[in-house]
């Protein structure tokens, strides 16, 4: 009896870390951003409670130099005007109304206008949400921003809770070097040009990633492609999913994340799938 009782122990150990370690993340895409002005606190807000795993988010420098959530160099989509955040102070932009241009009809109503949102800083996201996991994209080619995201990870003890993320090689490169590989990054759009075309060409056996996690474009991904990254101890997460059978097909490739516009959708997907 008492070694049936260790058998069933050990299965269900094993159940439990298989389920671990194959389990796909839901990056909410600026926040649950389908369905409320992305980059707010509303928007994340309702992303961890549709069950998302990582709140995913991009970030710009103010004229003082505060970080500045949110997904474009201008305020055009949110606010409405052309200013650039560089251009304004935090006290400029926190005047500003985040969900004036959210639209869910195409300009029939505007729900969220004159509702209080605003743009965040990083520094109030990581004190309003103090245990979650995050992505952060570092968008303009700045070191001096690579520098603030550093400290300010570093002042909120976030170390193991953050993934940086960036296109750009001068902004990923310093800060990989300011940071120490203390903190997981995601590769550059150089990188991922040089892993495809070892891959491709049949060389994947001597590219070495410098990288913990390589974000992928849905339409361009394979299976192959996916196990290429994954045999190198690199994660694979997949932008931007939001049609169900996307997020289905997406779910068959064995990723390690989702990002998307809907947590909810791939929530109930991967519930389906036996993932949640």
């Amino acid at each position: 009896m008492k070694n049936m009782l260790k058998v069933v122990v050990c299965v269900l150990v094993s159940v439990v870390a298989y389920s671990q370690v194959w389990a796909i993340d839901i990056l909410a895409h600026r926040g649950a951003s389908g369905e409320y002005p992305q980059g707010t606190a509303i928007a994340f807000d309702k992303a961890l409670e549709q069950g998302a795993d990582i709140l995913e988010l991009d970030i710009h420098l103010s004229k003082d130099h505060n970080i500045i959530i949110n997904h474009d160099a201008d305020l055009k989509e949110n606010v409405g005007i052309s200013d650039k955040i560089e251009d304004l102070t935090l006290g400029e932009i926190k005047a500003l109304d985040a969900g004036y241009e959210f639209t869910l009809d195409s300009g029939i109503s505007y729900p969220f206008r004159n509702q209080g949102h605003t743009l965040l800083t990083l520094n109030e996201l990581f004190e309003r949400y103090p245990n979650a996991i995050f992505n952060i994209e570092i968008k303009p080619n700045d070191k001096t921003l690579s520098e603030i995201l550093w400290q300010v990870i570093v002042d909120y003890r976030m170390e193991q809770q953050v993934t940086v993320a960036s296109q750009h090689n001068k902004a990923m490169g310093h800060f990989r070097d300011i940071s120490g590989g203390e903190v997981r990054t995601s590769a550059t759009v150089g990188e991922l040009v040089e892993a495809s075309l070892a891959w491709s060409s049949g060389f994947g056996w001597a590219f070495n990633p410098d990288f913990d996690v390589a974000q992928l474009p849905y339409g361009i991904t394979t299976k192959p492609y996916v196990r290429f990254f994954q045999g190198k101890g690199v994660a694979v997460d997949l932008w931007t999913v939001n049609d169900i059978e996307d997020i289905e097909r997406s779910i068959s490739l064995g990723v390690d994340g989702i990002i998307g516009d809907y947590p909810s959708r791939i929530y109930q997907a991967l519930e389906d799938a036996g993932d949640r």
